[in-house]
């Protein structure tokens, strides 16, 4: 015994340390909302790599027109140029859906890409008459895209973007070995 009363006790019981966690827990949790919240997603137009997704898009949709400007004007590269139009419709369906864009809101694209009538939305971009010279304007257009997305691919914030840049990039090197084997075939 001490002169100010019962001697100091050593530790803190069980039941009071069970009891008072306990009160604490259910105050807490009583006083929080964050229990009720999903995570929080940034605004699509707040996105840091929203600008490189847009640039990509449009840069896809440009090949795009391309592709389907050369298959009308050169009905020999058709057949051929067909796999890569559905690859570009694949690129662009992708681009769109990350940008949170809903494609079936797009314009129907045509049946075949051998028809005559680009779609209506695509401006037709200049063709050179000889094919050789049509496939190596597509083959430029390809590699300046490829850079553009492996250059996006390397500064993006967002390492989901990021992996689509790289996927877009490793697409367009793709085509460029097909249309090289095209020109060769020419």
């Amino acid at each position: 015994m001490t002169i100010l009363g019962a001697g100091p006790r050593r530790g803190v019981g069980r039941r009071t340390l069970l009891a008072g966690s306990g009160a604490a827990a259910l105050l807490g949790t009583a006083g929080c909302s964050w229990l009720d919240r999903t995570p929080e997603q940034p605004a699509p137009e707040t996105h840091p790599d929203r600008a490189r997704l847009v640039a990509a898009r449009d840069g896809q949709e440009s090949l795009l027109a391309a592709v389907r400007a050369t298959a009308a004007a050169h009905a020999g590269l058709a057949t051929g140029l067909a796999s890569l139009s559905a690859r570009s419709e694949e690129r662009l369906t992708a681009l769109d859906t990350a940008l949170g864009d809903d494609p079936s809101a797009a314009p129907p694209s045509p049946a075949s890409p051998s028809s005559s009538v680009p779609p209506p939305a695509s401006p037709s971009p200049a063709v050179p008459g000889r094919t050789a010279a049509a496939v190596t304007a597509l083959i430029t257009q390809t590699r300046a895209a490829e850079a553009a997305r492996t250059t996006d691919c390397v500064a993006a914030a967002d390492a989901g973007v990021a992996r689509l840049l790289g996927a877009l990039a490793a697409g367009y090197a793709q085509d460029v070995v097909t249309l090289r084997g095209q020109r060769s075939a020419v």
